[in-house]
């Protein structure tokens, strides 16, 4: 028969797993596809330190924003632009304090064999057929590569090629497959997918295109205020920061550290 202390201390180990378990709280954010790699990442090192985890949704930032003005229960929104978390702010659906840039996106175009002309004027050439780029009213990515092929002049001359999937994430997955000739891609989806191996990498100036300034907002509805806050702290963190850059952005020179 179990002794009195071995019984007292499986009922101590019990209550102490019961009560962390009720503390334990999960945060729900919103990423938009273009940095929903490097989310999982940063969320799996965060949960080391934590006893909370982080549930992640992606897909465009216009879509996300629909859902969150629509009711969504998000405590966080991580968008690849500023317009989005400004019309939350504006119409009450997220923090004014929490706004502030966490990555800047970097464009890069993708070709699937290389040519003599390795640049953006090679999508004119009659070889390439098909050419993607995320869809301009969607996604900010998509956005900024048409802004970037009008910079060009060349939005006229290459308009019939264009096909527009949803988001950032979608024009990457078709070119890993091969069904595109070009496409204008973000270059943390190229680290990701490892696009370069077999194919056409150029980069491209970032003055060219509007600054992808990515910003995040915590949403007023949330009910993990402090948490989510506490995930912004981190992203702003060395480890973090080295991460973000290495996925292939840019970092913010201006971004305000939660307090």
């Amino acid at each position: 028969m179990p002794s009195k202390k071995l019984i007292c201390f499986i009922l101590l180990s019990l209550t102490i797993a019961l009560t962390n378990n009720v503390n334990a709280k999960t945060i729900r954010i919103a990423v938009a596809s273009n940095f929903v790699e490097t989310a999982r990442q940063l969320s799996r090192s965060f949960e080391e330190t934590s006893e909370h985890s982080i549930q992640i949704s992606s897909g465009s930032s216009g879509k996300l924003y629909l859902q969150i003005v629509n009711g969504a229960p998000f405590d966080l929104f991580l968008s690849a632009d500023s317009d989005k978390p400004n019309e939350l702010v504006k119409n009450g659906f997220a923090i004014a304090d929490s706004q502030q840039i966490y990555a800047v996106g970097k464009l890069v175009l993708w070709l699937k064999h290389c040519s003599t002309q390795n640049n953006l004027k090679t999508l004119s050439n009659s070889r390439i057929k098909k050419i993607a780029i995320a869809n301009p009213k969607l996604a900010p990515y998509g956005f900024a590569s048409k802004k970037l092929l009008e910079h060009h002049q060349l939005w006229e001359i290459v308009s019939k090629k264009l096909i527009y999937p949803e988001n950032i994430a979608q024009v990457a997955q078709y070119a890993k497959l091969g069904v595109i000739d070009a496409a204008l891609i973000a270059e943390s989806n190229v680290k990701h997918l490892g696009l370069g191996k077999e194919s056409c990498l150029i980069e491209l100036q970032t003055g060219d295109y509007p600054a992808i300034n990515q910003q995040l907002v915590i949403l007023t509805k949330s009910e993990n205020k402090r948490l989510a806050k506490d995930f912004v702290r981190f992203l702003a963190s060395k480890n973090a920061q080295i991460l973000i850059k290495n996925m292939g952005y840019l970092l913010p020179n201006s971004a305000r550290i939660a307090q």
